[in-house]
């Protein structure tokens, strides 16, 4: 089902996760065809609130890019 997305994606995933390794997160962007993985390093299973900026940072670039070829 992975291969079928169709839509920019991004696969966030901490590098410090204790409940889902991850290889997971790096097999998941394997399979979404032009999917960007982003590992962040100090990020658990939670979204702790000093990784707040770090997130929206990610997502936001990921929008704009995703956003761009959209308008090519």
């Amino acid at each position: 089902m992975l291969a079928g997305i169709k839509v920019p994606t991004l696969v966030i995933h901490g590098a410090d996760d204790p409940l889902v390794p991850v290889e997971a997160g790096k097999d998941t962007a394997k399979h979404i065809p032009s999917s960007k993985l982003k590992i962040i390093n100090g990020m658990g299973h939670d979204l702790a609130t000093s990784l707040i900026p770090i997130l929206a940072d990610a997502i936001a670039e990921h929008c704009l890019a995703a956003d761009k070829l959209q308008n090519r």
